[in-house]
């Protein structure tokens, strides 16, 4: 008791089902009157559980980096805003704006697809012995939100990954399960798919189509095949790197003139940073939209270069067909006039 009478509240903490069930009583006296108030307040542990929750891998950067994709190209593509693309790769977002970003990564639910991605999802918790209203309080939200899941997948993708969690799916999204041919860009992760071999003919031509100005020191830093090393002229100096034989660019240190290969295009932007600290003419065979994206033109200003001349040309028959135009990008220390567009004779491709 204090000096007003007044007891000190007892107070009770249980934790269960999800809920912190937290029982107050305040015990009051007043002459012979008493009154005993009691009070149930229901916290939902909602950060207790955010974090002790594992949330379901979701490979949408990796993905689309594998592809080669900026995200202004998959935003455009999906008629989504690129902030709206950023908050989808951090796991945040309307799960309608994520299906529409789906289907240009090659990539589906894991566990379901089509119209059925919502049933798929109730018979899972069904199999887990959950009804939609104890799902909710594991997932923190409420019943008509799971409901509005089930439905018709309609809803936020974080609440989404939570449930997924739940439920123990360990990825939100896959790879179509159907063979592809390479894409444009190969994945960070498998070098084998840089090994593009270059015609034999279609290096040549682009060899002759430089001739009148390359001079001094010559290197090819993705040798392969041989396809442009044994194609350039003999009078010259010629130097090559290849790394399956020991042989890595990026450790090359010696200054050359001219530098002119076909690049693993998945490391197009390390070849081409650490070229232009060793040439000043450089000539790449990428597809165009690998050496023109922001990215690549900053790095092209921050050392002093341009584009001289983008020379097209039709991709091999044999090369995967990406819809991409195939050139020969001529990138000159100094250059800051125009860019020169040319076209690789037809007949000296074949």
């Amino acid at each position: 008791m204090t000096a007003k009478g007044r007891e000190q509240p007892r107070a009770a903490v249980l934790l269960t089902n999800g809920y912190r069930i937290r029982l107050v009583t305040n015990v009051l006296r007043s002459g012979e009157r008493q009154s005993i108030h009691v009070k149930l307040s229901f916290y939902f542990q909602r950060h207790f559980q955010k974090h002790s929750l594992t949330l379901p891998a979701l490979p949408l950067r990796a993905r689309r980096r594998a592809l080669g994709l900026t995200q202004a190209a998959v935003a455009s593509s999906a008629g989504i805003s690129i902030p709206a693309l950023r908050n989808l790769e951090a796991g945040r977002g309307a799960i309608g704006s994520l299906a529409r970003v789906l289907p240009g990564l090659d990539l589906h639910w894991s566990w379901g697809t089509g119209a059925a991605v919502g049933p798929a999802l109730a018979e899972r918790r069904r199999a887990a012995g959950l009804s939609q209203s104890a799902l909710a309080i594991r997932v923190g939200c409420s019943r008509p939100t799971i409901h509005a899941l089930e439905r018709d997948l309609t809803g936020r993708f974080e609440t989404l990954l939570r449930v997924l969690a739940v439920l123990g799916v360990r990825t939100a999204v896959r790879e179509l399960p159907r063979a592809r041919k390479p894409g444009l860009v190969p994945m960070r992760n498998a070098p084998e798919r840089d090994r593009v071999m270059t015609p034999p003919a279609l290096a040549a031509a682009i060899i002759a189509h430089f001739a009148d100005r390359i001079s001094g020191q010559m290197l090819d830093p993705a040798r392969g095949a041989g396809a442009f090393y044994d194609q350039l002229p003999e009078h010259l100096d010629r130097s090559w790197c290849e790394l399956e034989d020991g042989r890595d660019f990026l450790d090359w240190e010696t200054a050359v003139d001219w530098i002119i290969t076909n690049p693993p295009w998945s490391k197009i932007r390390a070849f081409t940073q650490h070229a232009m600290t060793l040439a000043d003419h450089i000539v790449w065979l990428v597809p165009i939209v690998n050496i023109t994206t922001k990215a690549r033109l900053r790095d092209l200003r921050d050392h002093g270069f341009g584009i001289a001349e983008l020379v097209l040309i039709d991709t091999p028959r044999d090369w995967p067909q990406s819809g991409f135009q195939l050139v020969a990008a001529y990138l000159k220390r100094g250059h800051a006039g125009d860019w020169r567009i040319s076209r690789l004779d037809a007949l000296a491709q074949d």
